[in-house]
């Protein structure tokens, strides 16, 4: 198994337990901060999809699938929790961007993994090779990580 391998099983396994904890969470909780004034699932579940549709664009894929999604999960704290997506809505083009993903992930060889994203200049990548799609794959499954994290911390 190559280290690339290694890295997109973490990919998967992140969005396993991503999608579990989505079906398994009641909507009255989906929609309860998980602390006093914090982010609820619901918000968190679509940030990480929006997240997500925007690894479509970094990795020169294709356009996002969802561009609405980032004007519904913005960053502005107190202001990010309503008009949420119900769960059903959410979870449909949440599966809807990791399929067209991991279509392309799994046509890459390591040449391509290894390749620069959209977001790096031709010369900054001369100067830092470390900022090439697998870096942001590593990145992507640490913030997913985290936040699923903050997510089992709901209450029951």
């Amino acid at each position: 198994m190559t280290p690339t391998e290694i890295c997109l099983l973490q990919w998967t396994a992140y969005n396993s337990r991503m999608q579990k904890m989505m079906d398994a969470i009641s909507e009255q909780n989906l929609n309860s901060p998980i602390t006093p004034n914090g982010n609820s699932p619901s918000w968190l579940f679509g940030h990480l999809a929006d997240t997500d549709d925007k690894l479509l664009e970094l990795f020169g894929i294709r356009e996002r699938m969802f561009p609405e999604l980032e004007k519904i999960y913005h960053h502005e704290r107190g202001t990010n929790q309503k008009g949420h997506l119900s769960k059903e809505e959410l979870s449909i083009k949440w599966k809807a961007i990791t399929a067209e993903l991991d279509k392309a992930f799994k046509s890459w060889g390591e040449r391509d993994w290894l390749s620069k994203h959209t977001a790096v200049t031709d010369e900054d990548f001369k100067k830092e090779p470390q900022r090439n799609k697998l870096n942001v794959l590593l990145s992507r499954v640490s913030h997913k990580a985290s936040h699923l994290g903050q997510v089992a911390m709901q209450p029951k």
